[in-house]
């Protein structure tokens, strides 16, 4: 995801739901550019459209592919490595 849809996505679920106007100025992108990126992130699902130009983060779906990526890369214990390590020595 490229940083300016990031930004929109940590300001939206920082602050809760915006008005278009105020993530434009807030995170200095035109409103044009702004368009483009709400509309890629609500068609992947992770925003929606309120009404009168708002967007919502959607908290659950975000939260689903987080949990998906920390378990891609979900690092041991220092405890599981010490047991995993003196398991090893004793088979040696």
């Amino acid at each position: 995801m490229i940083r300016t849809r990031s930004q929109i996505l940590r300001f939206l679920i920082r602050t809760g739901p915006a008005h278009s106007s105020t993530l434009s100025s807030e995170l200095l992108v035109s409103p044009a550019t702004l368009r483009r990126h709400l509309l890629l992130l609500e068609s992947a699902g992770y925003i929606q459209s309120l009404s009168d130009e708002r967007f919502s983060p959607r908290t659950s779906l975000i939260e689903c592919v987080l949990m998906d990526i920390a378990a891609q890369y979900s690092v041991q214990s220092p405890h599981t490595i010490a047991r995993d390590s003196s398991e090893v020595a004793r088979s040696t």
